[in-house]
């Protein structure tokens, strides 16, 4: 087995964590944006134990609220009373996408402190052959 393929996993982990904060990102950047339906990060073993892989789901979820439109000039001949049209809005909801900010930074650091936990230990390592 080579020494290196004992940073494998928590590198490929810390690489799909990545992933995930990405989409939690964007979908925070669209909460605003009619229409926009929010993505998810998959995560998936990979094959032998050998790290974490994360897939993007675009476009998953209920449909949004309806909201008014936004920009669009009303017409004078219209009455005060006459709602103006409705446009579907985001299905970002934003307390579930700071959790998995949470998640994502929690798993990301968790991932990180693997790094040079492994590095000492492939130290000592070497350093008993020596």
């Amino acid at each position: 087995m080579p020494v290196n393929s004992a940073l494998y996993p928590p590198v490929t982990a810390l690489n799909a964590f990545g992933v995930g904060t990405q989409v939690t990102a964007h979908n925070l950047a669209n909460v605003l944006t009619d229409g926009f339906k929010a993505g998810r990060a998959v995560y998936q073993d990979l094959p032998h134990y050998s790290g974490v892989a994360a897939h993007v789901q675009n476009g998953l979820g209920p449909s949004g609220p309806l909201v008014p439109t936004r920009g669009v000039p009303r017409d004078p001949a219209t009455p005060a009373w006459v709602p103006r049209g409705f446009v579907e809005g985001s299905n970002t909801d934003v307390a579930t996408e700071m959790v998995n900010l949470i998640v994502t930074s929690r798993g990301y650091q968790a991932n990180a402190k693997v790094v040079p936990t492994v590095d000492e230990m492939l130290g000592t390592v070497i350093n008993m052959k020596v």
